[in-house]
């Protein structure tokens, strides 16, 4: 039975399997370059200066700060969070790409801007994907965790529709953790995104491969694009977290984004045991993440 923490690791190496090929776009360069992403590669591309294969890229170390935050407090609270958050950006031996989202909510907080309201204009899907720490914490009801939820994605991303992505995908993982199949958690969700939802349960029965469905979808950074090319992905590999992850690293562009939210539900469904051993000997983090979760 898998447990929150393997919700943890596996979003943490969905984004760290990602880390080579993120943000690059012509999908023949990675293949040629990278073949099948399979194992962690060094970045390449320009955008993660500093970074080694194993590494996070800026949307892991953002998981990684909630996770040091709440395990430090002991509980979830915005306001220690925003400002462990801060700490973390503003400190010199900080490297980690600062993309558009990060820099305006930190502006905002530097200006004097409370936490509640500092929050950038992003519409990325990657705002909803740094929430798997919030697993480990018990919580009064369902509610309350999609409440926390919708505060740590709304902190940084002001775009409504990134906090509901949030919200749906909690509800995903919580679902899959009391046993409901990927499709059938998906399906239950559907309510709120029924477009985006049904878009990736189309194209997860057609005949195009798994990149080709995703560059159909949009490789980008925008929650439009990115939302249901994680829903193709769940719903064409409910049962093979190794294949899904893979193919999303070796689809490109804003892989990460997608990545820690497969690795959220996957971990849910199957936990790290599953995936190949090597993902999880060879992550430059393992062994500071292991001692925060106890």
């Amino acid at each position: 039975m898998p447990s929150p923490s393997d919700i943890v690791f596996t979003s943490l190496i969905g984004d760290a399997l990602t880390l080579g090929p993120h943000w690059m776009y012509d999908q023949e360069e990675i293949a040629a370059k990278l073949g099948r992403v399979d194992r962690f590669h060094a970045p390449m591309t320009s955008y993660h200066p500093g970074k080694a294969a194993g590494d996070f890229t800026h949307y892991g170390d953002q998981t990684l700060v909630l996770l040091r935050s709440i395990q430090k407090a002991g509980k979830f609270d915005l306001t220690q969070f925003a400002a462990d958050w801060r700490a973390y950006w503003e400190a010199p031996e900080t490297i980690s790409y600062r993309d558009g989202a990060t820099k305006a909510t930190l502006a905002n907080l530097q200006a004097g801007m409370p936490v509640d309201q500092a929050a950038s204009s992003s519409h990325d899907l990657a705002g909803a994907g740094r929430i798997a720490p919030l697993f480990l914490l018990t919580w009064e009801n369902d509610a309350a965790l999609v409440a926390a939820a919708r505060a740590v994605t709304g902190f940084t991303h002001g775009d409504p529709a990134v906090v509901d992505a949030a919200e749906f995908f909690v509800r995903v993982v919580l679902a899959v953790q009391r046993g409901a199949e990927i499709p059938a958690a998906l399906n239950e969700a559907a309510s709120s995104h029924v477009k985006w939802v049904a878009a990736g349960r189309e194209s997860s029965v057609s005949k195009a491969s798994d990149v080709e469905a995703l560059m159909r979808h949009g490789l980008s950074c925008d929650i439009g694009k990115g939302f249901p090319a994680v829903c193709h992905l769940l719903f064409r590999h409910p049962e093979d977290a190794v294949a899904g992850l893979i193919a999303n690293a070796s689809a490109g562009g804003d892989s990460a984004a997608r990545g820690t939210i497969l690795g959220m539900v996957y971990g849910a469904r199957f936990g790290v045991s599953e995936l190949p051993v090597e993902w999880m000997s060879e992550l430059k983090a393992r062994q500071e993440i292991t001692a925060l979760l106890g």
